[in-house]
């Protein structure tokens, strides 16, 4: 029988708080210019700064608000959303 240490339970551990990288809200800069995306779980507030063809992504398990050009999208894990010429909020893209 395998014996569990303290670095495999650690492991394993990180491993189920961390979750899927499919399972985050991804957003994808499709422009030439470089934008600000805010993630808005509620009591908090996380801003990337997304450079052209650069992915920024969060977990909201609960839900979230993307705030892109002063417009929130609402999303939840696994929405891919990207980030188009002329366009003034996020769109979904899968």
């Amino acid at each position: 029988m395998p014996r569990l240490t303290a670095s495999t339970l650690l492991a394993g551990g990180l491993l189920l708080v961390a979750g899927p990288a499919s399972a985050m809200v991804k957003v994808t800069n499709e422009t030439d210019s470089a934008w600000s995306v805010t993630f808005d779980h509620g009591t908090e507030e996380n801003r990337h700064e997304v450079e052209p063809g650069a992915t920024a992504q969060e977990a909201c398990p609960n839900g979230c608000a993307v705030r892109f050009r002063g417009h929130d999208f609402a999303a939840v894990n696994g929405d891919e959303l990207s980030i188009q010429a002329g366009v003034w909020r996020p769109v979904k893209t899968n």
